[in-house]
């Protein structure tokens, strides 16, 4: 595959794991005594997902591929609330459909505020760490899933008496863990794209 058809491929496949991750973030994960989302391991690839596209195609394609899942996840939020409010037949049960594209306008604030930061902040930290492709890979990532969890949580759960210090703490820990895994993908990346 040539150079530009597989960065494209890179970009929509960095936008779908954004927006399935969006979908599935409400249905949420007992992991031993840790209570974290489901979308935790597929965004959490996203980070790592992110700095491959950056490693193979530079600052402004990682850029680019951020505010594109921004605005994709927007427009997803937007279209759920547009065609839930649309009438419905009498015999369909939307029930279903309610309980994925209707959520509440703090937790879709919380969502894109938190993505848009960490992205950012993962692309600013990534174009600047020097040293090895995998430590700044895995530094940007452990800067961007801070401000993620952090900003997250903050947005969409201080003030309803949820335990935002222990929500923290098991998001920190899972997501980076999984983002660690990820960085030979990387190096994988780097090296298909250079070969192309």
């Amino acid at each position: 595959m040539e150079r530009a058809p597989l960065l494209a491929s890179l970009v929509a496949l960095y936008v779908a794991a954004e927006v399935i991750s969006n979908v599935t973030a409400g249905r949420l994960v007992q992991l031993g005594p840790v209570v974290v989302p489901g979308a935790i391991f597929l965004y959490a690839m996203t980070f790592t997902l992110r700095d491959a596209i950056h490693a193979a195609g530079g600052v402004r394609l990682a850029k680019s591929a951020v505010w594109s899942g921004f605005f994709a996840n927007l427009l997803l939020a937007l279209y759920g609330l547009f065609v839930i409010h649309l009438p419905a037949p009498a015999w369909f049960d939307d029930a279903p459909y309610r309980a994925v594209l209707v959520q509440s306008a703090r937790v879709v604030a919380a969502s894109l505020s938190a993505y848009l930061a960490a992205q950012l902040a993962n692309t600013w930290a990534f174009e600047r760490i020097s040293g090895a492709l995998w430590w700044r890979s895995a530094a940007s990532n452990a800067l961007a899933i801070a401000v993620d969890t952090a900003v997250f949580i903050t947005l969409a759960f201080a003030g309803t008496g949820a335990p935002l210090l222990s929500l923290m703490a098991g998001q920190l820990l899972f997501k980076f863990a999984a983002s660690l895994l990820l960085i030979p993908l990387v190096y994988g990346v780097r090296a298909r794209v250079a070969g192309a």
